[in-house]
């Protein structure tokens, strides 16, 4: 086995044995588990979006939804190693009602796009080109708060949030996306998974015949991965690199849980793997310093779904 390979299962094992306690996961399992049921079960999502579908009431839905898991995967842990001082420290409270509300703009901005578009003449080039630009700006509305708070407070303690090659290493992040190949391909026979993907065929009628066709969807296809740079940056990066120096492990778990949320709509499967996935990542990202590997991985996993699922409409 590789050393760094080793290295990274040490990482996992260290977190597992030393710093988890399995009460605390299995109050987050059954936790996540609850919450994922009712949100698939009764549509809760959808139902409030078209109860209340404005720009305001959108941002304030997607704001509660995000800070509702994150806040309680954090009293799950003060309450599993009754350690309440984090909830003493104004920092905190900052951080915690901060990070929902910058995410809570990437629903705002999709939904300010889609109000905008209509307004536009109905042309099928504009439209294409106009949702590979509502990609860069829901990024920048991201990565820009996080960036100034990072100028702030931790620019002299660490690089941006993990945007670092330093203790990285390529090899095991390909290992783990070899890993994932299998099981997404053992997915993309599911019907709720080809009703989801590949993204770039869904946002407009297209035909894989039509060369046209196929250059608007690969063209897309950049854009959406470049996405997934940004998710790592928010999740693998803010969310734990800029918690762990003031709260230490106590934001691995929160995190992952805020993360199973963002999946909310797709299929069940995805949901509930991000979790593990989210947590292995973010072992990794705090060991590290580093996010790379996360987008390695992420973008690759992304891209592997699009792509089978392109395989399913070709053949």
């Amino acid at each position: 086995m590789p050393k760094i390979l080793k290295k990274i299962i040490a990482y996992l094992k260290e977190y597992l044995v030393y710093e988890l306690k399995p009460w605390y996961l299995l109050s987050v399992l059954l936790f996540l588990g609850g919450y994922v049921f009712v949100e698939y079960y009764f549509h809760c999502t959808n139902w409030l979006e078209i109860k209340y579908h404005d720009t305001i009431s959108d941002l304030i839905i997607q704001f509660i939804i995000y800070l509702f898991p994150f806040a309680c995967g954090y009293l799950m842990y003060s309450f599993h190693y009754k350690d309440w001082s984090l909830w003493h420290s104004p920092l905190f409270w900052f951080l915690l009602v901060f990070a929902p509300i910058v995410f809570s703009l990437r629903s705002f901005i999709n939904y300010f796009s889609e109000e905008l578009y209509s307004l536009l003449p109905s042309d099928r080039t504009a439209y294409f080109y106009y949702k590979c630009l509502a990609v860069v700006i829901r990024d920048l509305l991201v990565f820009i708060p996080i960036y100034v708070y990072w100028r702030i407070k931790d620019k002299s303690l660490m690089p941006n949030y993990g945007f670092t090659l330093k203790n990285y290493d390529t090899k095991p992040y390909l290992i783990m996306l070899g890993i994932m190949i299998p099981l997404v391909v053992i997915a993309s026979y599911q019907n709720d998974f080809l009703s989801q993907y590949p993204k770039g065929f869904h946002l407009y009628p297209l035909s894989i015949d039509n060369a046209e066709d196929q250059k608007y969807f690969f063209i897309y296809e950049l854009f959406y991965g470049f996405d997934f740079i940004f998710i790592e940056y928010f999740f693998r990066g803010f969310l734990l690199l800029a918690f762990y120096r003031h709260f230490g492990w106590s934001c691995l778990l929160p995190m992952a849980c805020f993360y199973v949320t963002i999946h909310f709509g797709k299929p069940l499967g995805e949901t509930v793997s991000s979790f593990f996935g989210g947590t292995i990542l973010g072992i990794l990202a705090i060991r590290t310093g580093s996010i790379a590997g996360g987008i390695i991985v992420h973008m690759g996993v992304a891209w592997l779904m699009e792509y089978t699922a392109l395989l399913h409409k070709i053949f």
